[in-house]
């Protein structure tokens, strides 16, 4: 199929995706000119120092001899062509909006396009999630090149690296775990591991999910409402044993439902509170 090169010592970090000869060029267009636009320009390589330019759109008229390979404009497996995309759109000649483009200024469409995959993937829509986890992955190539120290080759990596790290049971010696124990070594793992993380912007969050982050430091309202609601949650827990999901479900509707009697907005409300809270930590 493809030949990865590397060459190293050379000074340069020369990782290239390689088909060699002989091939026909109809087989190679049939096989591989959708990956990349047609004005792509790929290597041809032959013996010695020769080599010569192609555009990738007329791969169907190149027919490579036994001592010739034919180098892609990248890899074009996995995230290679959009990396590709991306990386001519924000280089030279590339899209006016894209170059202008800061990591804050595309926060909005990361956090669009996560919703917009949720809701494909709970409606059951095959065809929209597919698109839509493709936008969720052009957000993440996307601010991963406006990185100044840094690459998507290399998030990726890190994120390969954290895995493996918090499954000792699969990667290491950490022994065989019932499924219910995961999730308990995963935040023992995380916690010794992680690196440790400012909570200057956690406004960002929704209230709930805010509330359990502040809640992991011990933070909680001084307040008789907060003890008395929380001492009753405990009580139906302990009665209706099984039903912890739905019964915390039905008690964040209740509290939704009771703002909106109220007129108020309980998100809107705990959000305030929560960022109170967190603010006289930070003045500590």
């Amino acid at each position: 199929m493809g030949e990865w090169v590397w060459r190293p010592g050379d000074g340069s970090e020369d990782t290239r995706f390689c088909v060699a000869g002989p091939a026909l060029g109809t087989d190679l267009a049939k096989t591989w000119r959708r990956v990349f636009p047609v004005d792509a320009v790929a290597t041809v390589e032959g013996p010695g120092d020769a080599r010569r330019t192609v555009a990738w759109g007329d791969l169907d008229g190149l027919d490579l001899g036994p001592d010739e390979r034919l180098v892609f404009p990248g890899a074009p497996v996995a995230g290679g062509p959009l990396l590709y995309v991306v990386q001519r759109l924000l280089g030279p000649g590339g899209c006016p909006w894209d170059r202008e483009q800061t990591p804050l200024s595309l926060l909005r469409y990361l956090l669009d396009e996560s919703y917009e995959a949720a809701e494909a993937l709970v409606a059951e829509d095959g065809a929209a999630l597919r698109d839509e986890l493709g936008d969720m992955l052009l957000q993440i190539v996307f601010q991963a090149a406006l990185l100044p120290d840094a690459s998507f080759e290399q998030v990726a990596g890190e994120q390969a690296a954290k895995l493996v790290r918090r499954h000792p049971h699969v990667f290491g010696q950490g022994g065989k775990v019932p499924a219910g124990q995961v999730l308990e070594r995963w935040e023992v793992l995380k916690a010794a591991h992680d690196l440790e993380r400012s909570h200057r912007a956690e406004w960002i969050y929704p209230s709930l999910v805010m509330a359990k982050r502040v809640g992991k430091r011990e933070m909680y309202p001084d307040s008789t409402v907060f003890r008395d609601v929380l001492d009753l949650v405990d009580v139906y827990v302990k009665k209706n044993e099984g039903t912890i999901g739905q019964l915390l479900a039905d008690a964040a509707w209740a509290v939704a439902e009771a703002g909106r009697r109220l007129h108020r907005d309980a998100e809107w409300e705990l959000w305030q509170r929560l960022i109170a809270v967190a603010g006289q930590e930070s003045s500590r």
